[in-house]
């Protein structure tokens, strides 16, 4: 009933750029979050658990953001 030459409802165009731009964001805080976790080893020896967690969360969120915005019709 719907014929397919038609463009996407603007709901779903809105909603496949936001979980692309959340995607993206959350991607860059993952490898913000790496970065001061090997610049705080590298300097103290320690192991900033705290940063790596965030990163580790931030980079699962950001792929299935992605994810979401991959399979969205």
């Amino acid at each position: 009933m719907s014929d397919p030459a038609l463009p996407a409802r603007p709901a779903a165009t809105a909603i496949r750029y936001l979980s692309i731009i959340v995607g993206c964001a959350c991607l860059l805080l993952a490898a913000v979050c790496f970065i001061i976790a090997g610049q705080v080893f590298i300097e103290t020896g320690l192991f900033a658990q705290s940063n790596a967690i965030v990163g580790l969360i931030s980079a699962v969120l950001g792929l299935l953001a992605l994810t979401l915005a991959r399979v969205w019709k």
